[in-house]
């Protein structure tokens, strides 16, 4: 062992790193006090021990076979934790300097623990995230506010989304986003994006795009702008999804709710079939439930074709109407005043028993309005009226 004189031991034992001198064969001559404690052991319980024994058991042949490379050489280095009493682990990087003559090593060991873990947090959020953008259901993204929208980062979500790998969308590679976009959707893409970033809000679009297999699909996109601390816009982050399966069954749905208004509609023409049975005279045969809603249409069909063909009678048939309320009554009086103000003259026919009962228990003031057994018998009378009329000299 080379002699140190009393201020080289001193430097050696007050040093703030960890310094050690070490033989070839791993025998520890001594220690300073910072080494012994982030060892966690005392000198003599180094001495003891030795520098292999300080390792975890599957790392000391790397540290023997540091030592045989350092004996012949003028530095010894290698990067290994060292494994304290208690179990925990302390990083440190080993850096050293050969004495052949007397076969020994100086070394000093840097704790880089604080920073091995900090890295080892990092890898492993790195990991998490991965994971965690590679399991969503569509592309994470990190791009530039251009018109190609150029991907500085996407996971790797978007080769499910539009059928391109990340190494195709990065940096346009092989094609840019915003040539996916269907044409006829690009403009309101730009135009909304841009709308949101221009009030610093985020934005939640939906858009066609065309996939690599020339299928069209519907993607759901929100995100927001990133800007620097002095307000400038440094990016656009966000994320897309696969909304065509959702679209396809809304647009169905759409589809047969047309369908369905179209049905009504010839339904409620159905449902007011307004007969011009001759020259001047219209019937409407009702069936069914008479409501408020029904009513209306009735009053408004009868009115708009008595003005129409000039019609001077209207016969309203109630063969098929078995009961009526106070509701129905009040409904059928309003029509024929309606019918009489437009000059026309409202008849009745086809009452049923029941009706005309409940007509009378209602007390309806029908207003001297002409009823008829029958349509039949109601159309004849009109015809006749009809005919006298165009008879009579003026």
């Amino acid at each position: 062992m080379p002699s140190r004189d009393a201020s080289a031991e001193r430097f050696f034992r007050f040093q703030s790193a960890p310094c050690l001198e070490v033989d070839f064969d791993g025998g520890i001559f001594c220690a300073n006090p910072v080494f012994c404690q982030v060892a966690g052991r005392s000198e003599d319980e180094l001495q003891a021990a030795g520098l292999v024994a300080l390792f975890a058991p599957d790392v000391r042949a790397e540290v023997t076979a540091a030592l045989a490379r350092g004996a012949t050489r003028d530095v010894v280095s290698f990067d290994l934790p060292l494994v304290r009493p208690e179990g925990e682990l302390r990083w440190l990087e080993w850096r050293g300097v050969s004495f052949p003559e007397h076969r020994l090593f100086r070394m000093v060991a840097h704790d880089v623990t604080a920073l091995w873990r900090a890295e080892a947090e990092a890898r492993e959020r790195e990991r998490f995230l991965g994971t965690l953008l590679g399991n969503l259901p569509g592309m994470v993204y990190r791009c530039r506010n251009d018109p190609h929208w150029t991907m500085d980062f996407v996971s790797a979500g978007c080769e499910a989304l539009c059928g391109y790998g990340v190494d195709e969308l990065l940096e346009n590679a092989q094609i840019s986003y915003g040539d996916l976009i269907h044409p006829e959707d690009r403009d309101r893409v730009w135009d909304e994006i841009q709308a949101a970033i221009e009030v610093r809000a985020s934005y939640h679009l939906s858009y066609r795009i065309r996939a690599k297999s020339g299928e069209e699909r519907w993607v759901e996109e929100q995100g927001r702008g990133v800007f620097d601390t002095s307000g400038v816009l440094i990016a656009l982050e966000g994320f897309n999804t696969d909304v065509t399966a959702r679209m396809l069954a809304q647009k169905d749905v759409e589809a047969k709710l047309r369908v369905i208004a179209e049905q009504k509609e010839q339904i409620q023409h159905l449902s007011l079939p307004i007969i011009e049975v001759w020259d001047g005279v219209i019937t409407l045969p009702v069936v069914g439930a008479l409501d408020d809603q029904r009513a209306e249409r009735i009053m408004q069909g009868l009115l708009d074709t008595v003005v129409r063909t000039q019609s001077q009678h209207v016969i309203i048939d109630l063969t098929a109407v078995e009961d009526v309320d106070g509701a129905v009554a009040e409904h059928i009086v309003r029509i024929l005043r309606a019918v009489r103000l437009l000059g026309a003259e409202g008849a009745l026919s086809g009452i049923q028993p029941r009706v005309a009962q409940a007509l009378v228990a209602l007390s309806a003031e029908l207003g001297g309005v002409r009823t008829w057994p029958d349509l039949r018998a109601a159309l004849r009378a009109c015809m006749r009226a009809s005919a006298r009329a165009v008879a009579r000299p003026r």
